[in-house]
């Protein structure tokens, strides 16, 4: 499927809001790299996985993945002979043992719901044994430990004594130089890693010593007596000493990361995936999603789904729910008022396919059935090439005939307003052509339409079924709400009614109408209106169906709950 399609109906934004719950940098990238899926197995897998995702979070969303960054580099790296890791890096490699070894008892604790997800869990390399190696060296703060060798640990005490005997050498200095009002402050200052005095500029030549640097001002400068020079000396010698033991250490460590590279990236590997596939069920939750079947053999049903972006964007509420059904007439022209919703149903449907075949819940019922796509193809919106030299209806239909050239019984077809563009008699004659030529392809296929020649196709053709926008003819508004079986009116006159033009714009524009077409309109119109009047009424016959079967259900328990009460007291009489 062309990167294009997806960008057209906006499944890189999906993918954006998933990422945001992942916590690993991987985690985030392969989010943003999921792509639609043409074999069940793996749809049907990856979306199980969700599933059971979905379950562990209920009964604990203390998920233990925090924030991982891309270790693949340094993993790699620690396998070439000679190299260092830093302590930073190492303590990255340490979390990384940690998370696995948590994400496992994590997910072993709800194997029994989550089977999948512990198949995948029982991958990861534990070893506990490791991780000391590495917390024996370094502490939280990934400094390494006086006891990671009992050379470090004979330095570090050397450094201790000579920086003792230092300071206790310097103040002794301070004292007898503080008499003399010599030194600026009472206090010691580093240089080079070694201890000066601040003296007073003026005073510089009654102390011997080596001047490393002096103050902006140039009122003070930084001496370093020589009677500490040896000392200064001893102390930079011993920390060379203890820089050269701890890249020692660290090299002998980052070797034994290396022994176990490949363990390592398939930590990270699983991880990564793992926290997709929670960043997805949080997504699930977030949209009320599910996952729908996925059985070929069965009709194709999208029940009360709605559009996850326009959900985010206005609430559960206020987005209009799309429910739509094919089987063996999958093509589909959908009529009705512009700005009715026709193209929303469009990408609805087309982005629902998209996540449902990349592993992702969508916003619809538990019982909805989707079809896996080979391909999915979309001619939506303007299409005009700037570079091509194209006109609209010319990138159109260079667009179809490619889809033309592409598609077979296993795609599905988007296209938006079809046969538009051109002279209206011609349009709705290559519209009618294309759609009988998906037709023998046995492609599905929704088209939106305003060619009243194409709504008659349904009742000539086998195949093809029409579906019409609901239209609020009262208020002079559309719902949103897609009608299987029935074509729709434009309802432009009435549009234009509301929009406040007077009647003798109506009488000149109805004189050059054609007769036919207005009779047909009138006629959609006043079936709409009946259809309308028939839900309507089938809703009330529900609603009161729904009423007495509560009466019932609740005569039968009081039934059952005096009959319980009389074995009850029967059984009392007889003890």
């Amino acid at each position: 499927m062309e990167t294009t399609l997806l960008k057209k109906l906006e499944f890189d934004k999906v993918l954006s809001i998933i990422e945001k719950y992942c916590s690993t940098d991987n985690g985030k990238k392969y989010i943003l790299k999921l792509y639609p899926q043409t074999l069940k197995p793996i749809v049907l897998s990856e979306g199980n996985l969700v599933t059971e995702a979905k379950r562990v979070l209920i009964e604990d969303n203390n998920l233990p993945i925090e924030y991982l960054p891309d270790l693949n580099e340094i993993i790699s790296r620690s396998s070439i002979e000679g190299s260092i890791l830093t302590e930073k890096k190492i303590l990255q490699i340490l979390k990384l043992f940690e998370t696995s070894r948590a994400i496992f008892i994590y997910i072993k604790n709800y194997s029994e719901i989550a089977p999948g997800l512990y198949d995948k869990s029982k991958i990861l390399f534990i070893d506990k044994l490791f991780e000391s190696h590495i917390t024996k060296i370094l502490n939280d703060r990934g400094e390494v430990k006086d006891l990671a060798s009992i050379e470090l640990k004979n330095i570090r005490t050397q450094i201790k004594e000579k920086e003792y005997d230092l300071r206790k050498s310097v103040q002794r200095i301070i004292k007898k130089l503080e008499k003399n009002d010599i030194v600026q402050d009472d206090y010691v200052t580093l240089r080079d890693g070694r201890i000066v005095l601040p003296v007073k500029a003026e005073h510089k030549r009654h102390i011997k010593g080596f001047i490393h640097s002096e103050s902006a001002t140039g009122q003070t400068v930084y001496i370093e007596p020589s009677e500490t020079l040896e000392l200064n000396n001893d102390i930079i010698t011993l920390k060379f000493s203890e820089r050269r033991e701890i890249e020692r250490i660290l090299k002998l460590l980052t070797k034994k990361i290396g022994e176990v590279k490949t363990e390592l990236k398939q930590n990270l590997d699983i991880i990564s995936y793992l926290d997709s596939i929670f960043a997805r069920a949080k997504y699930s939750f977030e949209i009320k999603g599910s996952f729908p079947s996925i059985i070929k053999d069965k009709e194709f049903s999208v029940i009360d789904a709605q559009h996850p972006l326009l959900v985010q964007r206005l609430g559960f509420s206020n987005t209009v729910h799309l429910n739509l059904k094919i089987n063996n007439e999958r093509t589909i022209i959908i009529t009705g008022p512009n700005a009715g919703g026709k193209t929303v149903v469009l990408k609805t449907l087309g982005l629902l396919a998209l996540m449902v075949q990349s592993g992702l819940h969508i916003p619809c019922g538990p019982d909805s059935n989707f079809w896996i796509f080979k391909n999915i193809y979309a001619d939506i919106g303007d299409e005009q090439s700037i570079e091509d030299d194209l006109s609209t209806f010319s990138s159109h239909l260079k667009n179809i005939n490619n889809i033309i050239k592409q598609a077979d019984n296993e795609s599905l077809i988007l296209l938006d307003e079809i046969g538009t563009g051109t002279d209206p008699n011609e349009g709705s004659a290559l519209a009618a052509a294309i759609l009988l030529t998906f037709v023998r392809m046995n492609s599905v296929v929704l088209a939106t339409t305003h060619h009243g020649n194409l709504k008659l196709l349904a009742d000539s053709v086998k195949g093809i079924q029409n579906a019409s926008m609901q239209f609020d003819q009262e208020n002079l508004k559309p719902t949103y709400i897609l009608k299987q079986g029935l074509p729709g009116s434009s309802y432009a006159f009435e549009i234009a009614e509301r929009l406040g033009f007077d009647k003798d714009f109506f009488s000149l524009a109805k004189d050059n109408l054609d007769p036919d077409k207005h009779k047909v309109e009138k006629f959609l119109i006043e079936i709409e209106k009946k259809n309308s009047k028939l839900s309507e009424k089938l809703k009330n016959l529900e609603i009161e169906n729904a009423r007495l079967k509560s009466l019932s259900n609740l005569y039968e328990d009081n039934i059952n709950k005096l009959k319980y009460e009389k074995n009850e007291i029967i059984k009392k009489a007889k003890e």
